[in-house]
C-alpha cells in the first residue's frame, strides 16, 4: 500500500491482500505474490493476515489490497516457489 488511507478500506474477515515483498525469511510460505485474508489488527499499522498455512503480522507497507476478491485464498492461488536455502547472516 502506498498510502495509510488505504487501511480504511480493509474489512476484517473479507479483505484479501497480496504480499509485495518477499518475507520468506520469516516463513518459507511468505514469498512475494502470496495472498492472505486480513483477520485483524495487531498494532496501529500492523495487520494480522491469515494465509492458507500460517497467520502472521504484516506491516501495511508490505502488502496491497486485492481488488474484486474476498475471502480466504486457496493453496492453488499461492505462487509456486521453492525457497532457496539461506546461510547464516544472509538477508
Amino acid at each position: 500500500m502506498e498510502d495509510r488511507g488505504e487501511l480504511e478500506q480493509i474489512v476484517f474477515g473479507q479483505t484479501r491482500v497480496i504480499l509485495n515483498r518477499d518475507l520468506s525469511v520469516m516463513n518459507p510460505n511468505l514469498v512475494a505474490g502470496s495472498q492472505g485474508l486480513v483477520v485483524g489488527k495487531i498494532a496501529n499499522y500492523t495487520l494480522k493476515v491469515q494465509f492458507p498455512r500460517v497467520t502472521v503480522g504484516i506491516s501495511w507497507k508490505d502488502c496491497d489490497i486485492v481488488r474484486g476478491k474476498t475471502g480466504m485464498p486457496t493453496l492453488e492461488e499461492q505462487p509456486k516457489v521453492i525457497p532457496k536455502p539461506r546461510t547464516m547472516g544472509e538477508e
